[in-house]
């Protein structure tokens, strides 16, 4: 996978991945996989986010005290208020690559000094000084809830919602 996408992704992302897959997050969050298409090339939720974004940091004209150029926004995930989970990829080490948060409410880039799974802990336990996405239903929440694509179809063909 890695050598199609053309570098390795953080390895706190690989670990999630493999562990769990894509999925959702309290019904709220979106985590992305990595896809090929039938040629082998990158496609996919990863490869169709990182475009959305990619557009909005030119438009917006990213980040002003950060130099960085908008091929460098790989996208993670996404969530219900349409804010974009990314990676600024600043260095040729992914693992140390930050988070770059496009919040949709406020129609701007933020940039958070730390991993995927960092990110999303220090919002499990609210420990950010505000909140870092436009909808609140994972701030301090105490024991979230992921599931995967699978799983949600699986509940939801038994006719029960999966998030009730």
């Amino acid at each position: 996978m890695e050598r199609a996408w053309g570098f390795s992704f953080p390895s706190d992302y690989k670990e999630f991945v493999e562990r769990y897959g894509a999925g959702a997050i309290e019904n709220f969050v979106g985590v992305f996989e990595p896809e090929l298409d039938s040629s082998g090339r990158p496609a996919g939720p990863v490869t169709e986010e990182s475009s959305v974004g990619k557009e909005l940091w030119e438009e917006l004209e990213g980040i002003p005290e950060i130099e960085a150029q908008a091929d460098r926004i790989l996208a993670w995930a996404a969530d219900g208020t349409g804010d974009l989970l990314c990676w600024l990829r600043t260095e040729d080490d992914p693992d140390q690559w930050p988070v770059l948060v496009y919040e949709r409410g406020k129609d701007a880039f933020r940039l958070y000094p730390c991993g995927m799974a960092e990110f999303l802990v220090r919002i499990f336990r609210a420990q950010f000084p505000e909140h870092p996405l436009s909808g609140t239903p994972l701030w301090g929440a105490a024991a979230p809830r992921f599931l995967t694509r699978a799983q949600e179809r699986q509940i939801t063909a038994t006719g029960q919602d999966p998030w009730a």
